[in-house]
């Protein structure tokens, strides 16, 4: 995903963010949008950008790449990257590929 690139450029001090449990579970529920019904991405967001308000800056210009790319005027729009749809649709695990895979090589 596009936000995993933008992550790496500001990479150097997120890291020292990591550390932080608070931080961590903000950054967590930001990436839970991708599996939130689409008619509720909007409204987490800007929970989650309420939770972020009081942190570092970096965390700030994270939720604002966000905001711009995914969530309003979206490059991406939210039926493009949201996977709620496809929950009940795709396998729970990867013994499907593994069992491909088995068969491959013997």
């Amino acid at each position: 995903m596009i936000i995993l690139s933008f992550l790496q450029s500001i990479a150097s001090g997120l890291v020292k963010l990591f550390k932080d449990a608070q931080t961590r579970q903000q950054l967590a529920n930001l990436f839970t949008l991708l599996l939130m019904p689409p008619e509720e991405v909007i409204g987490l967001f800007c929970a989650i950008v309420e939770g972020f308000s009081n942190m570092d800056d970096k965390l700030l210009k994270l939720t604002d790449y966000v905001l711009r790319n995914y969530i309003e005027c979206p490059r991406y729009p939210i039926e493009k990257w949201n996977h709620f749809n496809l929950i009940e649709e795709r396998p729970r695990t990867n013994n499907h590929v593994e069992g491909y895979q088995r068969q491959l090589n013997a």
